[in-house]
């Protein structure tokens, strides 16, 4: 009776160990799928929110239509160009400290 007893534990540490590998591999796969996911959830979050708020909609395509739109990327892009510029000498100066 012991030895049998003695299978069944070797076989729950086995099949416990064959779980953790298999959870290990969904986790790396879905670790490489996970960015699709986020960005179909902050599409669908987005839409539910313009659904939600119909002026919010209506501020935001006069906004498009009127052309200022275009303004306001350009000063953007602008900013981002800005930033390029200045978070490797940030990063220096942080490392530096």
């Amino acid at each position: 009776m012991s030895s049998r007893l003695d299978e069944i534990a070797r076989r729950k540490e086995r099949l416990i160990a064959q779980c953790a590998r298999e959870r290990d591999e969904i986790s790396a796969a879905f670790g490489q799928i996970r960015s699709p996911f986020e960005l179909g959830w902050l599409v669908l979050a987005l839409s539910r929110s313009l659904k939600a708020h119909p002026i919010v909609t209506a501020g935001i395509s006069s906004l498009l239509a009127s052309g200022y739109a275009g303004k306001l990327l350009r000063t953007a892009g602008e900013g981002l160009n800005l930033w390029r510029l200045i978070l490797p000498l940030w990063l220096w100066w942080k490392k530096k400290r």
